[in-house]
């Protein structure tokens, strides 16, 4: 517990959740200002029922992509300080260290998410949409799933992996694991090889598109996914593991 309270003591040192809250007010501003004629599946985009989902979708890529800043370099630089050989000394084991440093920049993340959807919340407000908070709130849920993915994946490769790695590799899973149902459907026509590896790619990469659309459906009354979830948390569970069995060869 100690080692995820230092952890998160870090980051706000860092100033990342000033960020995130500048960030959520820009965002929210930008797309809660009057936006014409533009529409979506016909309807306009001034509509809260219509924006909110949009906007959701968007905090929650920035609140993956805080959750991926967060966490790249926590690991290493833990060994770098040579901190972990007090750790060792007090009998803690590295699945454990490895754990709890993973899950005080869970915890950033989610404060900061909170944050991206206070702001969120604080708008609909102004724009008279009051009805909508509750969904809203229920709606980090998933949030808080999307930023768990990526804190895990993330800490279980800067592991193994030199940072300029790590983050290499996490921009590409968030990126199309944010554009996974657009990539589906480019990849539909795909065939031969190419087509074969490609799709079998994307199958493997989170599905974070897909859990921002069961926040949006929350919010717009219509079903939610459940199957969706489900694969979410077994990549929680998967990533999990790694963190637990991955090694630093400096312990």
């Amino acid at each position: 517990m100690e080692i995820m309270k230092n952890v998160v003591r870090e980051k706000i040192r860092k100033k990342m959740l000033y960020v995130a809250t500048a960030l959520g007010i820009l965002v929210v501003a930008m797309f809660s200002s009057d936006m014409g004629s533009l529409t979506i599946g016909g309807k306009s985009i001034n509509d809260y029922y219509v924006l909110v989902p949009v906007l959701m979708n968007v905090m929650n890529f920035l609140a993956g992509a805080i959750a991926l800043a967060v966490s790249c370099s926590t690991i290493p630089q833990e060994y770098e300080r040579r901190t972990s050989h007090l750790i060792w000394s007090r009998g803690v084991s590295q699945a454990r260290y490895h754990m709890d440093l993973t899950a005080g920049n869970i915890l950033v993340a989610w404060i900061s998410g909170a944050i991206l959807y206070i702001t969120l919340a604080v708008f609909s407000v102004l724009k008279g949409y009051e009805e909508i908070i509750g969904k809203i709130v229920l709606a980090m849920v998933f949030m808080m799933l999307y930023t768990a993915i990526i804190c895990m994946l993330t800490s279980a490769l800067s592991i193994k992996l030199p940072t300029v790695f790590t983050v290499t590799v996490m921009v590409i899973i968030l990126v199309c694991g944010a554009l996974r149902s657009a990539l589906n459907l480019f990849l539909a026509a795909m065939t031969g090889p190419v087509g074969i590896i490609s799709k079998g790619a994307i199958r493997i990469i989170p599905d974070l598109a897909g859990i921002s659309k069961q926040a949006g459906n929350l919010v717009q009354n219509k079903p939610v996914n459940v199957h969706v979830i489900i694969i979410g948390l077994l990549m929680v569970w998967i990533a999990g593991l790694l963190i637990m069995l991955l090694k630093r060869e400096e312990a």
